[in-house]
């Protein structure tokens, strides 16, 4: 995916106007939610992402959900979460859960900013960039998980293949 940066990006305090700047650059759709929180839709390979960027002033922290359009039926739980405990151990920075009252299937990262002045443009790309590619990634092991076309071992086997180039 190819992101790309707002020109004039400098450090502030509360960062969803950055973040505004950076969906803005890069023609996503945008919605408003409050002073401190925008909705986003983004286009991906497998499917569109709907991230939430919440700035928690009491924490000093920008809090990233990414909605997958995938849930999962109560037949397909246990496979889910063995797949995401999976993905999940193979994860640097955030996490992905699975929502009990619709198994619905969402990333979360927190980047806490406590000292540091404000979040950085290069911060905000990368908060969201990672958010993608993990999104991405597990992606067609979760759809394989919801449709039940595969094992819970072979979706992760699925999840956790490096790939080279592209078809």
């Amino acid at each position: 995916m190819n992101v790309r940066m707002p020109d004039q990006a400098k450090p502030l305090a509360n960062p969803i106007e950055l973040l505004e700047r950076f969906v803005d650059v890069n023609d996503w759709r945008l919605h408003h939610a409050s002073p401190n929180e925008i909705s986003v839709e983004v286009p991906g390979k497998w499917a569109d992402y709907h991230l939430t960027m919440t700035w928690q002033d009491q924490y000093s922290a920008l809090h990233i959900n990414a909605m997958l359009d995938i849930y999962i039926i109560d037949q397909q739980l246990d496979a889910a979460r063995e797949v995401l405990s999976t993905i999940n151990q193979n994860i640097w920075m955030g996490h992905f859960d699975l929502l009990n009252d619709d198994g619905s299937v969402v990333f979360r990262h927190n980047l806490p900013l406590r000292g540091t002045g404000g979040a950085t443009p290069e911060q905000m790309e990368d908060l969201v960039d990672i958010t993608l590619g993990e999104c991405e990634r597990a992606y067609p092991a979760l759809f394989q998980i919801a449709t039940g076309v595969v094992s819970a071992e072979t979706a992760s086997a699925t999840a956790l293949m490096e790939t080279a180039g592209s078809a």
